[in-house]
């Protein structure tokens, strides 16, 4: 693999100098998406500034190396444009790191100098998501500041990750669902199953019971839901002898992965208790890392984001619960099953931020455009002027 280390010679600023033609195409996509699709220009604004997030993430507000993950994706797309590695051979046997960096290749920007150009390949596709809401009319008053202004999304699309993929594929798997495109669906969802398994397992019965029922227009119903529900947890059960020894299995690899010793993880014991750490541990999950559990400065801004986040999660469900329960409860049973898989095998604070913003987004934006909720609070009825009859 060719020597990559020759980008360091040029310095702080001259590394970003390399940059500036990924930041233009950004900008413009920006501008010209934005005249077509008639978007204020407040919402342009905010997606201008947040292409210049890459410029201060890695090694201004944190170093590089907090993520190492990145080098991985970095040199994968540089070996992939350089012609090093071949892209169906990566397709076929690549592994997750290799697939990721393959569809990173194709986006259509300057080749990656450093880690922060495969920042700007994630805010454009951070862009372009934003416009295929909008055109579509996913979006709210709500929503549409949710996806402009949650952190941990301004963070991980401005990051050389393979998350802004997940998340874009998710969403759009889940958009073509609510038009009944259920090829353009599946398209949409399979690299999932390439790059990020646990997503494809979990969405896959997600979009296809959303199809099924027609949710975005007739809502689901807590009957269906409830047996839906029951259905789930005697399969749970009785999968339990063989679910059971993967899980943990993968609690030991994920909490050894970050550090921790194996001995010191809780096995789970039997089918009760399996039900249990899966709900108890979708809560924790969904609210980690709480503010006394930040060890550092990074992890106590998004212990105050999720009081944020989760404040504004109870209003906007409240209010979805008063327009159409019905298709409110699709929803949650989502988040439930995500949470369960998730909180029951990651225990590092930061994984935990990065595997459920996707999640949390998928419910927003799609809570908010199913039970059309504009607003999280209730406005005072204003006094008529006239004399009701």
């Amino acid at each position: 693999m060719s020597d990559l280390s020759w980008i360091n010679t040029y310095g702080f600023l001259g590394t970003r100098l390399f940059e500036l033609p990924s930041l233009l195409i950004c900008l413009l996509s920006i501008f010209i998406l934005g005249y077509k699709f008639q978007v204020s220009y407040k919402h342009q604004i905010i997606l201008a500034l947040h292409c210049f997030l890459p410029f201060v993430l890695n090694d201004v507000l944190f170093s590089a190396s907090y993520m190492p993950d990145q080098f991985k994706y970095w040199n994968g797309v540089n070996a992939l444009r350089n012609g090093e590695l071949a892209f169906t051979e990566v397709l076929a046997n690549g592994g997750t790191v290799l697939t990721a960096s393959a569809l990173l290749a194709l986006i259509p920007l300057p080749t990656p100098v450093s880690i922060i150009s495969l920042g700007f390949y994630n805010t454009l596709l951070y862009i372009i998501l934003f416009f295929i809401l909008y055109a579509k009319k996913i979006f709210t008053k709500v929503s549409v500041w949710f996806y402009l202004l949650f952190p941990s999304i301004a963070l991980y699309t401005a990051l050389s990750l393979r998350e802004t993929l997940i998340f874009f594929f998710m969403i759009l798997a889940v958009i073509y669902a609510r038009e009944s495109k259920v090829f353009k669906s599946i398209i949409c969802i399979a690299p999932l199953y390439l790059i990020k398994f646990q997503n494809f397992f979990i969405l896959g019965p997600i979009v296809l019971l959303y199809f099924i029922f027609n949710v975005a227009k007739k809502g689901m119903g807590i009957t269906k839901a409830l047996v839906i529900s029951v259905i789930a947890l005697v399969g749970l059960l009785l999968s339990a002898p063989i679910t059971i020894p993967l899980v943990n299995y993968y609690r030991v690899a994920m909490f050894v992965e970050d550090g921790g010793e194996a001995d010191k993880v809780s096995i789970i014991s039997g089918a009760g208790d399996f039900v249990f750490q899966g709900l108890t541990s979708a809560v924790y999950f969904l609210a980690k890392p709480l503010p006394w559990e930040a060890s550092n400065a990074l992890q106590l801004v998004q212990s105050l984001e999720n009081l944020i986040i989760l404040a504004l999660l109870f209003l906007i469900t409240r209010q979805a619960w008063k327009i159409f329960p019905d298709k409110l409860i699709f929803w949650l049973l989502f988040m439930m099953l995500a949470m369960s898989v998730y909180g029951l095998v990651v225990f590092n604070y930061g994984t935990a931020v990065r595997y459920r913003y996707p999640f949390v987004m998928i419910y927003v934006l799609f809570v908010c455009a199913d039970c059309n909720v504009n607003q999280i609070y209730e406005r005072k009825k204003l006094k008529s002027n006239y004399n009701k009859p």
